[in-house]
């Protein structure tokens, strides 16, 4: 007998509390409800045949009180007899004789456990839904790469993780955490993974639980979660020691979903919960999300991976999105009524034989475009890229390059806008032949923007439900047209973009792709869509106060103004929530505000609200003032570079990986903030931080950064990483002070008995030419951070240009315009937007080899001041001449 085969027995014994007997060799037993349960482990016994000339096994004695008997076969694999019309359960049991009967370890161990009757179907309908836009596309899974936190890549995702599950001691603990912005696969991942399981008859029984489902008003404990599946009560607790017994592997999919919805503060109560009664030696948890909640586990207690495109360049990811043109060409290849203010987008004639023949160019195109399309690549945009390339050859034959070869890159708002109009368009093929007439394209598209206002609404209070956006969509008479009007409200339920709850009574409809419903919202601002009763002041307001709305105000509203200032009435709707105190509108505020600068939001912002998500954002060449000022808000991730930061208090932020780049930073107060934070290349004065805490050490890195005046001071009085743990609240690497260094850390838990080393006097600082030390400077915007535990840094493909200039520079340096120039005679472009600087390794400034190439000499540079190439020196000496 096998260790797995004996666990099989023990696990499922343990979890349920019984005492194992031994009924014969290979045959471990217990008694649950009065039913014996025998664990056949002989190796020749494969089916309920083979088990009937076990006499041994068949005839040994039974206890008392035993009414019926189930053989469990371990090696019993019944998939050959799938062709039969036999239901599930009649394939997994076959009856012995009066009392006895044989079935698979899969039948076993949902009995046993307890799992409601409909577990197998609705199992398989959940993990179809999470699998449908694939279907939609006629595609396979793409070969996802996995990181782990040491940078290490798996060029297979499925395959890692099926390598985790499969052995739980590589997975540490027994818990594995996926991270991934939205679009970029986890779903799919997670869902392909339980469905491969599934088809596995003789390994651990897959729960896939998409969180997205659970009900607004349950909130987020356990208990909430198994109720998702049938199992409340005993069953929960069960649950949790068939997981840890190694018996469950559990999906839990998208805690993003919820973490929208709650305090945060829940949410890393459940995140802990979790850790604390899912996590064993022998678990196997596969929970997904974005960074914002990766940040709050420990390495430590989980195994953490982000997902990542596949290289661009491999044959499958160049299989995947031919299947997506050719797709698309098909359904252009029928006549289709497309609205008039999509047609620019899309074109009107259909394919032709040409568009057919230049189809790899096409994919090529495609191909490329994808990582300059937005900070976070999706593969949602394959579909969009791939109607914008085919529209535009089947059209006027416009181009897709420009002449010099340079990509012709759209807007990101377009792309998306896009994918969900051929989604509509599906969609018409589907409704019932009575409502055929008025199921249109465009009353589609007005619906799910207001669907999306909906659906990203921080709460339900006086705003329409979808049935109120049917009438004035679709011109539809619900009372004199009854029959018209619910079969819209079915399809609408039950459409391609959209997991709705049941279409009935006042359901709230969920979008599967953060994208879409992010440009849908994005596109409420351009027109004027009917949302119900709501005014056009309403409407924007609802739109302004949406909760996970990042897209739609750091890429895409930025992408539809493109060089215009903000509107006026999209900066009253943004302050009438925040006035509201929707901490929602608030995040969306300051997103806006990093994303188009302060010159285009012409307006200043208002003070973060407690709870606001202000995470993973890029301030580069900011003046940031007391309006930074607040309490209980969230800054996780975010960079500020070549900025200025003066005046402002911080009590009780979060500020995970936080870092201050190039910056100068002067009167700002941090108190009870968490960390870690890291200044780098920073001038600081009058800078108090009082008790960081920090789950990773140190709490405070400085690099590279000046202490000017004697009032920088970092007190620590209480414990900041555990009540155990006295360590160096602060570390420092090539830093100067004005003042005596004693004095900078001060309190019982500064740890400033030991010895600071890393930071001098400022008369000992080396020095450094002005030339070169405004390139490192002016170079940051590009390069804002380190990424990972290793020395690699962040490449960004463009700037804004009021970046340049800015920051820590030294006393006489080049203006922005100079600056310009000089990046500009090396390769650097500004072709694309015009208030934008474009490096020379991105498409739309050619990508060559050459910029390539430039790229990796100054990130050399950037890590060692001595590693300089040719650009570098002359950079250097066009910038010393302006000294």
């Amino acid at each position: 007998m096998s260790k797995n085969e004996f666990d099989t027995a023990f696990a499922l014994a343990s979890a349920l509390e019984h005492q194992l007997l031994q009924l014969a060799p290979d045959a471990q037993a217990f008694t649950h409800h009065h039913e014996l349960w025998v664990f056949v482990s002989r190796p020749q016994i494969t089916s309920p045949d083979g088990l009937k000339a076990a006499a041994d096994i068949l005839g040994a004695p039974l206890p008392p009180d035993v009414f019926a008997v189930h053989y469990v076969l371990i090696h019993w694999d019944p998939r050959s007899h799938l062709q039969t019309n036999k239901s599930s359960d009649d394939l997994e049991q076959v009856s012995l004789q009066l009392g006895k009967s044989a079935v698979t370890k899969a039948f076993a161990l949902r009995r046993l456990l307890d799992l409601p009757a409909t577990f197998e179907k609705s199992q398989q309908a959940l993990i179809d839904e999470a699998l449908s836009p694939l279907a939609l596309l006629h595609a396979q899974p793409i070969a996802m790469r996995l990181i782990d936190n040491e940078g290490e890549s798996y060029s297979n995702a499925a395959e890692k993780l099926s390598k985790l599950i499969d052995d739980s001691a590589t997975m540490g603990s027994g818990l594995v955490f996926i991270e991934a912005e939205a679009g970029r696969g986890k779903t799919i991942l997670l869902a392909s993974q339980a469905q491969k399981m599934r088809e596995q008859w003789n390994g651990k029984l897959p729960i896939y639980i998409p969180l997205r489902k659970l009900p607004l008003e349950s909130g987020v404990a356990w208990e909430s979660i198994t109720q998702l599946i049938g199992i409340v009560g005993e069953g929960s607790e069960r649950l949790i020691r068939a997981v840890k017994s190694g018996l469950v592997t559990l999906f839990l999919d998208g805690i993003d979903e919820v973490s929208g919805r709650y305090d945060k503060n829940l949410i890393r109560d459940l995140l802990e919960l979790m850790t604390g009664r899912l996590r064993s030696t022998e678990s196997a948890v596969v929970l997904s999300g974005r960074k914002t909640e990766a940040r709050h586990l420990s390495p430590q207690e989980w195994a953490i991976f982000s997902v990542e495109l596949p290289n661009l360049e491999t044959d499958d990811f160049r299989t995947y999105v031919g299947s997506v043109v050719d797709g698309v060409v098909r359904q252009r290849a029928e006549p289709v009524e497309i609205p008039e203010e999509y047609v620019d987008l899309v074109g009107e004639r259909l394919v032709d034989d040409q568009v057919k023949r230049e189809r790899d160019d096409i994919v090529q195109w495609i191909i490329e475009v994808l990582p300059e399309l937005a900070q976070e690549p999706s593969l949602f945009f394959v579909q969009g890229l791939a109607a914008i390339a085919i529209g535009r050859r089947a059209g006027n034959r416009a181009p897709l390059r420009s002449p010099e070869g340079k990509l012709d890159v759209p807007p990101v708002w377009d792309v998306c806008l896009i994918a969900a109009l051929y989604a509509c368009l599906r969609e018409c093929t589907k409704i019932d032949i009575v409502a055929k007439a008025n199921y249109s394209v465009e009353g589609q598209m007005l619906v799910l923007q207001g669907l999306a206002a909906i659906a990203s609404a921080p709460s339900l209070a006086n705003i329409p439900t979808p049935y109120e956006l049917i009438p004035d969509a679709f011109g539809v008479d619900p009372v004199n047209a009854p029959e018209v009007n619910v079969a819209i409200v079915r399809q609408n339920a039950k459409h391609a973009l959209l997991y709705a709850t049941e279409a009935a009574g006042a359901y709230r409809p969920q979008f599967l792709s953060d994208w879409i419903r992010c440009s849908l919202l994005a596109q409420i601002f351009k027109s004027c869509p009917p949302v119900g009763k709501l005014n056009r002041a309403e409407v924007l307001k609802l739109a302004a106060s949406a909760t996970r709305a990042k897209y739609t105000f750091e890429l895409l509203l930025p992408s539809m103004l493109e060089d215009e200032l903000v509107h006026a009435e999209w900066l009253d709707a943004l302050n009438a929530a925040v006035a509201d105190k929707i901490e929602a509108a608030s995040a969306n505020q300051w997103s806006l505000r990093a994303a188009v600068g302060d010159e285009r939001l012409g307006a200043p912002v208002q003070n973060p609200l407690p709870l606001a998500e202000i995470t993973d954002e890029e301030f580069v060449g900011f003046t940031i003032g007391e309006e930074f000022s607040g309490s209980d808000f969230m800054l996780d991730g975010s960079l500020f570079v070549n900025s200025s930061i003066a005046c402002a208090r911080l009590n009780g932020v979060s500020m995970r990986g936080v870092v201050f780049t190039n910056c100068e930073v002067s009167k700002l107060e941090l108190i009870d903030c968490e960390g870690p934070i890291t200044f780098e290349a920073c001038t600081l004065s009058d800078v108090v931080i009082t008790n960081i805490q920090s789950k990773f050490k140190p709490a405070l890195q400085f690099r590279n950064c000046s202490f000017l005046g004697t009032g920088n001071v970092i007190s620590q009085f209480k414990p900041a990483f555990s009540e155990n743990e006295y360590e160096v609240v602060a570390t420092f690497q090539s830093c100067f002070t004005e003042g005596e260094i004693q004095n900078l850390l001060r309190g019982d838990w500064a740890g400033n008995d030991q010895p600071l080393i890393g930071i001098t006097h400022k008369e000992k600082a080396p020095l450094i030419s002005r030339g070169e030390a405004c390139l490192r400077r002016a170079l940051r915007a590009f390069f804002p951070s380190h990424i990972g535990a290793g020395s690699a840094l962040q490449a960004r493909k463009y700037i804004r240009l009021s970046a340049l200039g800015r920051g820590s520079m030294p006393p006489g340096s080049p203006g922005q315009e100079q600056l310009q120039q000089i990046f500009e005679s090396v390769g650097f472009s500004t072709g694309g937007r015009s208030d934008h600087l474009y490096g020379p390794w991105s498409g739309v400034a050619g990508a060559s080899s050459a910029g390539m190439a430039l790229r990796n000499e100054l990130v050399d540079f950037l890590l060692d001041s001595s590693n300089q190439g040719k650009t570098v020196q002359l950079l250097i000496q066009k910038l010393e001449a302006h000294f």
